[in-house]
């Protein structure tokens, strides 16, 4: 049997190559989902703070308008989202922020997503981040 020369030890690089192919395709998959997930779950959040935050309403007016005219209390509708917030499973490094201008409330998080499989390949944690805008409605 005639043996090749300089064909020695190809099928290694080769099985190196598909090795590390295989793995950026199961981190993507994995690392994907994971990072859908967090964007979604983080999301939910943004839009209850928002929600609460909307739902502090200045009761002087309400009242001495008879229900016509609504306007937010901005410091207990910052912390109505705040204590949404805080009260979620919400990672120590993550930020956000609440705005309260006129009638609207935003609520801006973000936080970072740590990678397993794409970390192996050098993308270490993703951060990732939602708004919500909410305003209050009368009945």
């Amino acid at each position: 049997m005639r043996r090749l020369q300089g064909e020695h030890g190809s099928v290694t690089g080769m099985l190196i190559i598909v090795l590390f192919i295989s793995l950026g395709f199961g981190g993507l998959a994995v690392d994907g989902t994971r990072l859908f997930l967090a964007r979604r779950d983080l999301q939910a959040l943004a839009d209850s703070a928002a929600l609460a935050a909307a739902s502090s309403l200045d009761e002087e007016q309400f009242r001495a308008t008879s229900g016509d005219q609504v306007r937010l209390e901005p410091q207990i509708a910052r912390f109505a989202a705040v204590a949404v917030v805080v009260t979620s499973p919400w990672p120590s490094d993550g930020r956000g922020s609440v705005e309260v201008v006129g009638n609207r409330v935003t609520v801006h998080l973000e936080r970072p997503v740590r990678l397993t499989f794409l970390g192996i390949l050098g993308l270490g944690s993703q951060v990732i981040g939602a708004k919500a805008t909410a305003n209050p409605a009368v009945g």
